[in-house]
Protein backbone atom coordinates (compact mmCIF):
# COMPACT_ATOMS: atom_id res chain seq x y z
CA UNK A 1 0.00 0.00 0.00
CA UNK A 2 2.78 2.30 1.20
CA UNK A 3 4.34 1.71 -2.38
CA UNK A 4 1.34 2.27 -4.41
CA UNK A 5 0.54 5.43 -2.34
CA UNK A 6 4.11 6.36 -2.80
CA UNK A 7 3.61 6.20 -7.05
CA UNK A 8 0.62 8.13 -6.76
CA UNK A 9 1.93 11.25 -4.59
CA UNK A 10 4.76 11.72 -7.30
CA UNK A 11 2.68 11.01 -10.29
CA UNK A 12 0.55 13.85 -8.55
CA UNK A 13 3.78 15.89 -7.75
CA UNK A 14 5.08 15.37 -11.33
CA UNK A 15 2.04 14.92 -14.02
CA UNK A 16 5.03 15.96 -16.89
CA UNK A 17 6.79 12.85 -16.38
CA UNK A 18 3.57 10.69 -15.47
CA UNK A 19 1.81 12.19 -19.18
CA UNK A 20 5.46 11.85 -20.95
CA UNK A 21 5.81 7.64 -19.39
CA UNK A 22 1.91 7.10 -21.09
CA UNK A 23 2.54 8.65 -24.35
CA UNK A 24 6.20 6.54 -24.46
CA UNK A 25 4.66 3.87 -23.41
CA UNK A 26 1.91 4.32 -26.47
CA UNK A 27 4.40 5.34 -28.87
CA UNK A 28 5.73 2.18 -27.90
CA UNK A 29 2.91 -0.08 -28.92
CA UNK A 30 2.79 1.58 -31.97
CA UNK A 31 6.07 0.79 -33.01
CA UNK A 32 5.37 -2.69 -32.12
CA UNK A 33 2.17 -2.62 -33.88
CA UNK A 34 3.44 -0.84 -37.24
CA UNK A 35 6.35 -3.54 -37.26
CA UNK A 36 4.47 -6.32 -36.87
CA UNK A 37 1.88 -5.06 -39.23
CA UNK A 38 4.38 -4.39 -41.55
CA UNK A 39 5.84 -8.44 -40.81
CA UNK A 40 2.28 -9.43 -41.98
CA UNK A 41 1.99 -7.43 -44.72
CA UNK A 42 5.75 -8.79 -46.28
CA UNK A 43 4.18 -12.36 -45.64
CA UNK A 44 1.24 -11.83 -47.54
CA UNK A 45 3.46 -9.90 -50.58
CA UNK A 46 5.91 -12.83 -50.92
CA UNK A 47 2.53 -15.36 -51.08
CA UNK A 48 0.77 -13.22 -53.29
CA UNK A 49 3.98 -12.96 -55.14
CA UNK A 50 4.40 -17.36 -55.62
CA UNK A 51 1.02 -17.89 -56.18
CA UNK A 52 0.83 -14.97 -59.26
CA UNK A 53 0.70 -16.51 -62.91
CA UNK A 54 4.36 -17.14 -64.48
CA UNK A 55 4.60 -18.45 -68.16
CA UNK A 56 5.64 -21.70 -68.50
CA UNK A 57 9.39 -21.96 -69.57
CA UNK A 58 10.35 -24.90 -71.35
CA UNK A 59 13.37 -26.95 -69.68
CA UNK A 60 14.66 -28.62 -72.94
CA UNK A 61 15.92 -27.55 -76.32
CA UNK A 62 13.06 -27.58 -78.85
CA UNK A 63 13.16 -30.97 -80.41
CA UNK A 64 14.39 -31.51 -83.99
CA UNK A 65 11.40 -32.94 -85.73
CA UNK A 66 13.22 -35.00 -88.34
CA UNK A 67 14.52 -36.58 -84.84
CA UNK A 68 11.92 -37.05 -82.10
CA UNK A 69 13.14 -36.56 -77.90
CA UNK A 70 11.51 -40.10 -77.47
CA UNK A 71 9.72 -43.12 -79.33
CA UNK A 72 6.63 -41.68 -81.53
CA UNK A 73 4.47 -44.25 -80.41
CA UNK A 74 4.79 -42.55 -77.17
CA UNK A 75 4.00 -39.76 -78.53
CA UNK A 76 0.30 -38.33 -78.57
CA UNK A 77 -2.16 -34.85 -78.95
CA UNK A 78 -4.57 -33.73 -76.10
CA UNK A 79 -7.19 -31.44 -77.63
CA UNK A 80 -8.94 -29.20 -75.37
CA UNK A 81 -12.17 -26.77 -76.15
CA UNK A 82 -11.75 -23.16 -74.45
CA UNK A 83 -13.90 -19.79 -75.26
CA UNK A 84 -12.43 -16.89 -74.83
CA UNK A 85 -16.40 -15.63 -74.58
CA UNK A 86 -19.70 -17.18 -74.78
CA UNK A 87 -23.34 -15.35 -74.95
CA UNK A 88 -25.87 -15.01 -72.23
CA UNK A 89 -28.50 -12.87 -71.36
CA UNK A 90 -30.12 -12.78 -75.32
CA UNK A 91 -26.76 -12.68 -76.69
CA UNK A 92 -24.95 -10.38 -75.03
CA UNK A 93 -21.17 -11.43 -75.05
CA UNK A 94 -19.70 -12.39 -71.68
CA UNK A 95 -15.60 -12.41 -71.97
CA UNK A 96 -14.20 -15.01 -70.25
CA UNK A 97 -10.42 -16.03 -68.79
CA UNK A 98 -8.67 -19.59 -69.35
CA UNK A 99 -6.76 -21.23 -67.18
CA UNK A 100 -5.15 -23.86 -68.93
CA UNK A 101 -4.04 -26.50 -66.70
CA UNK A 102 -1.38 -29.31 -67.79
CA UNK A 103 -0.75 -32.24 -65.69
CA UNK A 104 1.53 -35.06 -65.29
CA UNK A 105 -1.06 -38.21 -63.55
CA UNK A 106 1.93 -40.72 -63.53
CA UNK A 107 3.73 -41.01 -59.86
CA UNK A 108 6.87 -42.05 -61.36
CA UNK A 109 7.86 -40.94 -64.69
CA UNK A 110 8.14 -37.71 -66.42
CA UNK A 111 6.41 -36.77 -69.43
CA UNK A 112 7.21 -34.27 -71.65
CA UNK A 113 5.24 -31.38 -73.33
CA UNK A 114 6.38 -30.50 -76.50
CA UNK A 115 3.78 -28.05 -77.69
CA UNK A 116 1.15 -25.93 -76.73
CA UNK A 117 -0.62 -24.57 -79.28
CA UNK A 118 -3.46 -22.71 -79.25
CA UNK A 119 -6.00 -22.32 -82.40
CA UNK A 120 -9.51 -19.60 -83.21
CA UNK A 121 -12.93 -20.40 -84.17
CA UNK A 122 -11.61 -20.78 -87.84
CA UNK A 123 -8.64 -23.55 -86.46
CA UNK A 124 -6.32 -20.94 -87.17
CA UNK A 125 -2.98 -21.05 -84.84
CA UNK A 126 -2.54 -18.25 -83.42
CA UNK A 127 -0.93 -18.56 -80.61
CA UNK A 128 2.20 -21.22 -79.10
CA UNK A 129 3.13 -21.27 -75.74
CA UNK A 130 6.39 -23.08 -75.58
CA UNK A 131 9.11 -22.34 -77.13
CA UNK A 132 10.85 -25.93 -76.97
CA UNK A 133 9.71 -29.12 -74.68
CA UNK A 134 8.44 -28.89 -70.77
CA UNK A 135 9.50 -31.43 -68.69
CA UNK A 136 7.16 -32.27 -65.87
CA UNK A 137 8.21 -34.73 -63.18
CA UNK A 138 6.28 -37.12 -61.61
CA UNK A 139 2.81 -35.36 -60.43
CA UNK A 140 3.82 -32.09 -61.59
CA UNK A 141 1.57 -29.50 -63.35
CA UNK A 142 1.83 -26.71 -65.94
CA UNK A 143 -0.17 -23.77 -66.32
CA UNK A 144 -1.27 -21.37 -68.92
CA UNK A 145 -3.32 -17.98 -69.04
CA UNK A 146 -5.20 -16.29 -71.74
CA UNK A 147 -5.92 -13.35 -70.05
CA UNK A 148 -10.15 -11.89 -70.58
CA UNK A 149 -9.09 -8.98 -73.12
CA UNK A 150 -7.56 -11.74 -75.46
CA UNK A 151 -10.55 -11.98 -77.50
CA UNK A 152 -8.71 -14.01 -80.61
CA UNK A 153 -10.08 -17.65 -79.76
CA UNK A 154 -13.10 -16.69 -80.18
CA UNK A 155 -16.27 -19.20 -78.85
CA UNK A 156 -14.87 -22.59 -80.89
CA UNK A 157 -11.18 -21.74 -79.48
CA UNK A 158 -8.71 -24.74 -78.56
CA UNK A 159 -5.83 -26.03 -77.50
CA UNK A 160 -3.71 -28.53 -79.25
CA UNK A 161 -1.58 -30.19 -76.04
CA UNK A 162 1.36 -32.25 -77.86
CA UNK A 163 3.62 -34.79 -75.44
CA UNK A 164 5.97 -37.36 -75.22
CA UNK A 165 7.20 -39.83 -72.94
CA UNK A 166 10.99 -41.84 -72.92
CA UNK A 167 8.31 -45.11 -71.68
CA UNK A 168 4.72 -45.87 -71.69
CA UNK A 169 3.26 -43.39 -68.68
CA UNK A 170 -0.43 -42.81 -67.43
CA UNK A 171 -2.24 -40.75 -69.78
CA UNK A 172 -1.65 -36.78 -68.60
CA UNK A 173 -5.12 -34.53 -67.75
CA UNK A 174 -5.27 -31.50 -69.66
CA UNK A 175 -7.82 -29.26 -68.32
CA UNK A 176 -9.30 -25.53 -68.92
CA UNK A 177 -11.06 -23.38 -66.68
CA UNK A 178 -12.86 -20.03 -67.40
CA UNK A 179 -14.60 -17.14 -65.64
CA UNK A 180 -16.29 -14.15 -66.77
CA UNK A 181 -18.69 -11.57 -65.04
CA UNK A 182 -21.25 -9.38 -66.41
CA UNK A 183 -23.08 -7.69 -64.50
CA UNK A 184 -24.89 -9.50 -61.40
CA UNK A 185 -24.10 -12.50 -64.12
CA UNK A 186 -20.66 -14.43 -62.83
CA UNK A 187 -19.83 -17.44 -65.16
CA UNK A 188 -17.51 -20.49 -64.28
CA UNK A 189 -17.33 -23.77 -66.25
CA UNK A 190 -14.55 -26.52 -66.70
CA UNK A 191 -13.83 -28.43 -69.83
CA UNK A 192 -11.66 -31.55 -70.18
CA UNK A 193 -9.74 -32.03 -72.49
CA UNK A 194 -9.98 -35.48 -75.13
CA UNK A 195 -6.95 -37.47 -76.73
CA UNK A 196 -6.78 -38.21 -79.97
CA UNK A 197 -5.66 -41.40 -81.36
CA UNK A 198 -7.08 -43.09 -84.38
CA UNK A 199 -9.17 -41.58 -87.19
CA UNK A 200 -12.63 -43.20 -87.56
CA UNK A 201 -13.83 -43.62 -91.10
CA UNK A 202 -17.46 -42.21 -91.35
CA UNK A 203 -17.79 -44.95 -94.38
CA UNK A 204 -17.29 -48.07 -92.81
CA UNK A 205 -19.62 -46.79 -89.61
CA UNK A 206 -22.78 -46.27 -91.96
CA UNK A 207 -25.36 -49.13 -91.39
Amino acid sequence: MNNDTDKTAYNRKNPIFASSFGALAFLAMLALLSYFGYKLGDIEGQLESRLEYQSPVATLANPDKAQPLFSARHAHTIYVPVYSHIYAMGGTPVLLETTLSVRNTDPEKAVVITSIAYFDTKGKRIDEYLDGALMLAPLESAEVLVKKRDKRGGTGANFLVKWNAESPVHLPMVQAVMVGSEGDLDISFRSNGRPLTTRIDPISNNK
